[in-house]
């Protein structure tokens, strides 16, 4: 098994909350009541704003 690299980030509790909102959605929208896990959310929201950047 390889080993990921990873780093932890601090977000606030603001930041947290939104994050929640937005798993709370994804749950109410999933027909098995399931949603993506904090990290999940957090690693795609920094994906979209990076993706940004790159123009």
């Amino acid at each position: 098994m390889s080993k990921t690299n990873v780093k932890v980030v601090l977000l606030s509790s603001d930041q947290l909350d939104a994050i929640k909102k937005i798993q709370e959605q994804e749950r109410i929208k999933s027909p098995l009541g399931v949603a993506p896990t904090i990290h999940v959310i957090a690693r795609g929201l920094m994906d979209k704003a990076l993706e940004g950047l790159k123009a």
